[in-house]
């Protein structure tokens, strides 16, 4: 592949890839990820699907990454389609297409897979004869800014709704009368079959509701809403699924080695899933509720499992915060006993402050790099975001994991929180000055849908950018400067990504804008153009600030169906 900077991330036959008859099955299933091999090769919920839907009789799954910039232009230039990795099949010749929406910055990826796969963007466009195209994953929490161009969405976890909607789409038939099945399904939106009106969605798979100018509804409709809903039981809502018994459920220990680094290569267990703890700004702790733990002895089984059949050197215990998991000395202590003399590490992505002590049945988890998440500078701050955590405690936490053979210590901070004001801004230099070794990352706030701060604003770009100005004037002059490093997440590509987040329906239009004008792989920060997004905003009609406002209590929001 001449001029291809990665060519082994297009050229299939990685060990443990699945290769099935492809004539004989009964149906194919095409996962797209809307990044690229490295990003979407380390997607644990990728792993889990492709191992599932490949032990069933008669199914095929195949794996399609987005392009890099590169391939994108020879696919373009030779006239050739985006294709699956296994048997360079087009996405036209699978029976399924589905996305994980892991990331709003991908929305455009998503659309221009289908373009580069040879389908039509919009679902309704696409006949009896083309492909379902499914999308799940965090961001279809919010469903609506790619409703006009998804079939189905599949809410919550989907490692039982994956097998209902395999036979739901089997048989065929019309592709209405397949959206009405994948509807009876727990857990999956279709679009299609949803009441709109001024962008909005309240009640979808129920018919059309009437509202005010204003998008409130007036007390007679919404008399009439409750009086239908009851009549109809609750269907007009849409509740997540979720696994109820992790030790039951599917996990894969046969996962895909690739030939090329990718961004977690290891094998990653899922230890458990949920949070215990409930901090307002969390979109996952909502997502991912409740706590499901799984079991010493299953996470044995699967670590002997996945280090016979991958040969990795390194094994990551993975949840929203696995410090919390309640069994971690006995894990940790069994995980060393038997890896230990194979060569193989344990890691762990990130602890809370709380949960990190320096015992020694954890020195198996010792590694180059630990990562904490304050999120505000000051005490005050962090007990309003629900994360109780004193300035004493992570500074303690912190010089232990130091001298307890840690590298360095990681701190995730937020600016423009609810309530922040610019002594908590002064804070965080303080804090972080207070550690040695210290790497700061600091990202603007985005209410995002779901959490409990889903009602609030965001702040505008201007003051954002003033607060960072702040912030490195703070640091520099800091007498503990040059412990500090620091990497500002851009104000402008937050600032998009909450209005995807947070937006409607007719946001779609926005992002297809985009999409046509070049907009690709825009969650990398090399890539990111906040102008082309400006204009995308622009020439389609949406106001930002409509969407990054605070919400008033009785105003209906785009994803207030989900429960």
């Amino acid at each position: 592949m001449e001029n291809i900077l990665k060519p082994a991330r297009y050229i299939n036959s990685e060990w443990n890839a699945a290769h099935k008859e492809w004539d004989s099955a009964a149906l194919k299933v095409a996962l797209v990820f809307p990044d690229i091999y490295e990003i979407g090769m380390s997607h644990l919920g990728t792993k889990i699907l492709y191992g599932i839907l490949n032990r069933e009789k008669g199914v095929v799954c195949e794996r399609v990454f987005a392009p890099w910039l590169d391939m994108e232009k020879k696919l373009r230039a030779e006239g050739k389609k985006l294709s699956s990795l296994e048997s360079s099949r087009e996405l036209k010749d699978f029976d399924i297409v589905g996305f994980s929406l892991q990331h709003e910055m991908n929305y455009a990826d998503a659309l221009n897979a289908l373009e580069l796969g040879g389908l039509a963007l919009y679902s309704k466009e696409r006949g009896d004869n083309g492909p379902i195209v499914i999308a799940g994953g965090p961001c279809a929490f919010n469903p609506e800014p790619l409703a006009d161009f998804i079939d189905a969405f599949v809410i919550g976890e989907a490692e039982e709704s994956i097998l209902e909607i395999v036979n739901a789409v089997k048989d065929r038939g019309s592709k209405s009368d397949i959206l009405k099945k994948l509807a009876e399904i727990d857990g999956v939106y279709v679009p299609d079959l949803s009441g709109s009106r001024l962008g909005l969605r309240v009640q979808p798979q129920c018919p059309l509701e009437q509202y005010s100018s204003s998008g409130h509804e007036s007390a007679s409709q919404e008399q009439s809403r409750e009086d239908e809903n009851a009549s109809l039981h609750g269907h007009c809502k849409i509740k997540k699924r979720v696994v109820k018994d992790l030790d039951k459920s599917f996990f894969p220990t046969d996962i895909i080695v690739p030939y090329i680094q990718i961004v977690h290569d290891r094998i990653g267990i899922e230890i458990m899933r949920g949070c215990p703890h409930a901090c307002k700004f969390c979109q996952a702790r909502k997502i991912f509720h409740p706590i499901r733990i799984r079991s010493v002895k299953r996470i044995m089984e699967i670590a002997e499992e996945s280090v016979k059949s991958t040969g990795y050197e390194e094994i990551s215990l993975l949840s929203l915060s696995s410090g919390d998991y309640p069994h971690i000395e006995e894990l940790a202590g069994k995980l060393e006993e038997r890896f230990k003399p194979m060569g193989v590490k344990i890691s762990l992505p990130s602890l809370r402050t709380g949960t990190f002590e320096e015992h020694e049945g954890m020195a198996t988890l010792r590694r180059a790099g630990l990562t904490f998440a304050p999120e505000a500078g000051s005490e005050r701050l962090r007990h309003s975001l629900n994360k109780k955590i004193s300035d004493a405690e992570i500074i303690e936490k912190s010089r232990t994991a130091l001298k307890s053979g840690w590298r360095k210590v990681k701190l995730y901070f937020m600016i423009g929180l609810p309530g922040e004001t610019p002594e908590d801004l002064d804070a965080i230099a303080r804090l972080a000055g207070q550690i040695k070794n210290a790497n700061l990352s600091v990202s603007p706030f985005i209410p995002k849908p779901r959490s409990d701060f889903e009602r609030e604003g965001m702040d505008g770009l201007e003051t954002l950018k003033e607060k960072q100005r702040r912030l490195f004037s703070a640091f520099k002059s800091h007498p503990s400067a040059k412990n500090i490093r620091t990497d500002f997440h851009s104000a402008e590509m937050a600032r998009v990504e909450a209005v995807l987040a947070r937006g409607d329906r007719s946001v779609g239009g926005a992002i297809l804008k985009a999409q046509a004008n070049g907009a690709r792989l825009q969650a990398w920060t090399e890539n990111f153009n906040y102008t082309l997004w400006d204009k995308a905003f622009q020439e389609t009609g949406i106001d930002p600030e409509k969407y990054l406002k605070k919400k008033e209590d009785a105003e209906i929001l785009p994803w207030g169906f989900i429960e």
